[in-house]
């Protein structure tokens, strides 16, 4: 058996081309997208849909980043993060259960950069086209800036310099997609929900009533949006 049949689970030839990757799952994303269960092999868990490959990475850049390398292999030709992130601040009209789609990732993937302050910010991008077809299928995607982080507990620190230099949201796992995929030549996007603000709901307290609902409804909503924008490439 070859390592990618051991990793992911199913032969590389049966990938389809285009690829969902998420982070994590939950019951509300896997009743958008239509899954009852992943199958879950060394590293990697897949489900297969009619038109693209669900495929469950874990959380961090290493996981997700390895995996975007692992699909040069395959005929996939798009790959798609879809997760949750985090707002930078509150601001019309972002909130709690927003659907966004990041034009450009700044990466501050290293912990050890973070927590010293000793880091050069590099930027990517997504693939254009398929980032303005996504923005273009549904009003309800933002596009915005996101920043990626190697540490949750530091991000408070760098607020001001998130805003400083228009930085909307942050997350995981995006800027290492962006990165990976221009270095096998695939197309790459991101669909991110909000589920936390930074400060002033943090992911670490509960939220109320009303933007849980949000949250919930948010995520089957935006994995039905993301299927039903594969189903029209």
């Amino acid at each position: 058996m070859d390592d990618f049949k051991l990793l992911f689970g199913i032969d590389k030839d049966a990938i389809k081309s285009t690829c969902v990757l998420v982070p994590f799952l939950n019951k509300d994303m896997m009743s958008g997208f239509g899954v009852k269960n992943v199958k879950k092999a060394k590293l990697y868990g897949v489900a297969q849909k009619e038109d693209f490959s669900l495929i469950y990475t874990g959380v961090g850049t290493a996981l997700l980043g390895d995996c975007a390398l692992y699909l040069e292999r395959t005929k996939c030709e798009n790959i798609i993060l879809f997760g949750s992130c985090g707002l930078v601040k509150a601001a019309k009209p972002l909130s709690i259960g927003s659907i966004i789609c990041p034009d450009k990732c700044y990466s501050f993937e290293s912990f050890s950069d973070m927590l010293h302050k000793d880091h050069k910010v590099k930027v990517f991008y997504p693939d254009k086209g398929l980032r303005e077809k996504l923005i273009s299928h549904s009003a309800s995607i933002k596009q915005v800036s996101c920043a990626t982080l190697g540490s949750i507990k530091l991000e408070e620190r760098y607020i001001d310099y998130f805003i400083k230099n228009g930085i909307d949201a942050v997350d995981m796992e995006c800027s290492a997609l962006f990165s990976a995929a221009a270095f096998i030549s695939r197309k790459a996007a991101a669909v991110l929900y909000v589920s936390d603000i930074i400060k002033e709901k943090p992911f670490y307290e509960g939220l109320g009533f009303e933007d849980e609902a949000s949250l919930s409804s948010c995520a089957q909503n935006a994995a039905r949006l993301l299927t039903g924008f594969i189903k029209s490439l």
